[in-house]
């Protein structure tokens, strides 16, 4: 009888377990949350009219039947979303943003209103998007008849431009997510800089260091924009700046956009960073200490060559996260690091640079679990109170809690985080250098001071570090 009641506890418990997964899974891809995001293209029509810009975008490579949250800016009228056969949007429940595909694409119409005296004005944010869900190419095609006199630019390179009598035809194409729009009543002149399209005035010369900015512009869509009739501002994918900007900060701006591009999808990400990013990429101090501090430590865990790869390999990524730097630095080393995910608040303490060694680590034949090999300056340490109690000492962090007392038998040790030497049964014993290095409050020792402060033997194999008393 028991065993008949256990057969159907377990079946209910499986089919529980397994109900529960799928929703789960299906819940996970309705909001979005999956690792990857969804890789989609839009096709955005914007017809200028007289007091408005009417819109007509298409997103393209949806799962049919699949229900999608969409983020919809406040700014829009008459908004309406139909499937590629102009059949309406439906809603899978009560959410009046949550529509279910009906094919593999949709089409959202809108107006976004324009005072009829502009000048200028800049769009940004101004087309649906698609949560969990990442634009990979965009392609915007502008009919203008009512501000044809004047000059379109986008965050995306101008693939055609033709004029007609009555009306102007404008067609950006490229990679990435909606780019910012810009339109200005005074024409300008599109040129190409380094790889960049320029939009100026016949009368400013521009002159960017192709050595500075051309691994940038291999991997952007960056546009910019000098003229007076706008204030500086950052768009998606373009940069809008006066006449009176010398090329010295033009070149900083552009890099500045550019890693803000990257970043488009980690709206956590600190503008301290950036800057520190757009400093090593021109050999320049960054804005802030812990921006320094920063450089100076890829500086000195990483080669030249090591460093040059890893702005090489970090410039080609499409977008960029904290993760994605440490993936990318890791993958250099060959090992795995945190470096940038301890550091990426600027209020928070400065933690170094060092490299988590994926090797196990035994003493006296027993593994250690607990204890993790890490790389710093090529070297391996370990943590030295781990290591200490695996040795059978009892370890006591003092109340300055930056020294450390060992114990175990007749002897003794009194370590100092910031000291060159230390105490061995109440006898000071001076040093060249500190045995411990001290990372985010960790004390740390080095395999070769284990084996001359401790007496201990190291073994290494590939894939442990085998530990035990010189007397074993």
């Amino acid at each position: 009888m028991w065993r008949a009641s256990f057969f159907i506890f377990m079946l209910l418990s499986g089919s529980i377990t397994g109900l529960l997964f799928w929703q789960w899974k299906a819940y996970s891809e309705q909001t979005g949350e999956s690792e990857e995001l969804m890789q989609l293209s839009q096709h955005i029509a914007v017809e200028s009219l007289q007091s408005n810009l009417k819109v007509t975008q298409t997103i393209k490579g949806l799962i049919p039947d699949r229900e999608y949250r969409l983020i919809i800016p406040d700014t829009f009228f008459q908004w309406q979303c139909k499937s590629g056969q102009g059949i309406a949007c439906d809603s899978g429940d009560d959410n009046p943003y949550t529509f279910l595909s009906n094919g593999k694409q949709m089409v959202f119409t809108y107006v976004l209103p324009m005072e009829k005296k502009q000048k200028a004005f800049l769009l940004n944010d101004w087309t649906v998007s698609v949560h969990g869900s990442e634009i990979k190419h965009s392609l915007i095609t502008v009919s203008d008849s009512n501000r044809k006199d004047g000059t379109w630019a986008a965050g995306i390179p101008l693939k055609a431009h033709k004029e007609m009598e009555l009306i102007d035809y404008y067609t950006f194409e490229g990679q990435g997510n909606t780019p910012s729009l810009y339109w200005q009543q005074a024409p300008l002149k599109k040129v190409s800089k380094s790889g960049f399209d320029v939009y100026i005035d016949h009368q400013k010369s521009v002159d960017l260091k192709a050595e500075n900015l051309k691994n940038l512009a291999e991997n952007s869509n960056i546009s910019v924009v000098i003229t007076n009739e706008y204030k500086k501002s950052y768009g998606k994918g373009i940069l809008l700046t006066g006449p009176d900007t010398n090329n010295d900060e033009l070149e900083q701006m552009l890099i500045t956009l550019f890693y803000k591009g990257k970043f488009s999808y980690s709206p956590d990400i600190e503008d301290w960073l950036i800057d520190a990013l757009g400093s090593q990429l021109r050999d320049r101090k960054a804005g802030t200490e812990k921006g320094n501090r920063l450089l100076n430590e890829l500086r000195k865990e990483l080669a030249d060559d090591e460093r040059q790869m890893f702005i090489r390999n970090m410039n080609a990524e499409d977008t960029l996260s904290i993760e994605r730097l440490d993936k990318i630095l890791g993958n250099i080393k060959g090992r795995e690091t945190r470096f940038f995910a301890m550091n990426k608040q600027l209020n928070k303490p400065f933690v170094p640079l060092y490299f988590e060694y994926n090797r196990k680590v035994s003493f006296s034949g027993m593994e250690q679990k607990s204890i993790n090999v890490i790389y710093k300056n090529g070297k391996q340490l370990l943590p030295l109170k781990e290591m200490a109690e695996a040795m059978g000492y009892k370890v006591e962090v003092l109340s300055d809690e930056e020294t450390l007392f060992l114990a175990k038998g007749n002897n003794s040790y009194r370590f100092y985080l910031n000291k060159n030497f230390f105490i061995y049964n109440e006898e000071d014993y001076g040093l060249l250098e500190n045995p411990l290095t001290n990372l985010n409050g960790t004390a740390f020792i080095e395999i070769q001071w284990l084996e001359t402060l401790f007496n201990v033997s190291v073994e290494e194999r590939n894939d442990e570090l085998a530990l035990t008393t010189a007397l074993e």
